[in-house]
């Protein structure tokens, strides 16, 4: 039975031990993400990944996602150990293989373009195996065990996601209304481009973060929680936007491009979907999510943040 008040170490000791049958020899945070919290775990002879949630729904995610991938011959780390019943610890709990290697953002800028281009390839052709998992007639994201946040329509979804940022940024006065206004042209400008999406499955978080890279290779893809049904080009704008305006940031994203095919208006979509996900990140300053966020507004990125938002904005003439 736990005890109350534990700290995540103490949990995963418990863990480890009652499942593993192993004392850690070390546990270190991984200070990546924002949804759940994720330790890495060095046992005697190999490494694990920890990752807890108050949520059953953002591990339920992995536990449904992972064989999808693995089935697609995607690589994706294996579940070693999960529980979400609170049972031995007051939080759900999943163990995974590591995956070898670092978070693409932390290496890209290491990378030739031969070797982004190679990596645009793969994650190009993970774009077009997802896409083959079966969706509903809903949009919006798919977590595990049926808890999912959907709508009946693309365009219901982006002014959900809109106004659910837009009330964030407000509430610790991060945007102001110059940033409100562009946010608003955005979606009355694209909403007929929106109203004609048919729900195509993708995986929305692949930028920065969750694209191992090992020795200046793709490796795998870590973090699987939630998949999105609705429009890819979202998560290109996502991949565009998280390297805007640096030479790698340009090869990388440009062979994604390529790679898929897109054309012109399909890469202006990009951009405004870069966008779109600027407005939403800049209003995430001062949120705290879990412990690798802080409920204080960082000026300097709120500055740089408005700056991006508005060369965005005249890119596309909102």
């Amino acid at each position: 039975m736990y005890v109350h008040h534990q700290s995540h170490e103490e949990m995963i000791q418990l863990v480890i031990a009652s499942r593993l049958g192993q004392v850690p020899k070390s546990i270190h945070r991984i200070t990546i993400g924002i949804s759940n919290e994720v330790y890495r775990i060095i046992l005697e002879n190999e490494e694990v990944i920890a990752r807890l949630s108050s949520e059953n729904r953002f591990l339920m995610g992995s536990h449904d996602h992972i064989p999808q991938f693995k089935a697609l011959g995607i690589l994706v780390p294996d579940i070693l150990v999960e529980d979400y019943s609170k049972s031995l610890i007051p939080l759900s709990y999943q163990i995974l293989s590591k995956i070898e290697g670092e978070d693409l953002g932390q290496v890209i800028e290491t990378l030739s373009d031969s070797q982004l281009k190679d990596l645009a390839k793969e994650i190009a052709n993970i774009f077009n195996k997802v896409k083959a998992i079966p969706s509903s007639e809903k949009f919006g994201v798919i977590w595990g065990g049926g808890d999912d946040e959907v709508s009946d329509t693309w365009t219901e979804r982006m002014q959900i996601w809109i106004e659910e940022s837009v009330q964030r940024g407000l509430s610790t006065s991060v945007i102001d209304d110059e940033v409100v206004g562009i946010a608003e042209n955005l979606y009355k400008q694209y909403q007929a481009y929106f109203s004609s999406i048919k729900p195509t499955m993708y995986y929305g978080d692949i930028c920065s973060k969750n694209v191992m890279i090992y020795h200046g290779i793709f490796n795998g893809l870590v973090d699987l929680d939630g998949l999105t049904q609705g429009d890819p080009l979202e998560a290109i704008g996502r991949i565009y936007l998280s390297w805007y305006g640096t030479h790698h940031g340009d090869v990388y994203s440009t062979a994604i491009m390529d790679g898929l095919g897109l054309n012109q208006e399909q890469r202006e979509l990009v951009k405004m979907y870069a966008l779109l996900n600027q407005i939403s990140w800049a209003c995430e300053n001062g949120i705290q999510f879990n412990q690798n966020t802080k409920a204080t507004v960082n000026k300097e990125k709120q500055r740089r943040d408005k700056a991006l938002i508005k060369i965005l904005a005249s890119e596309l003439s909102l």
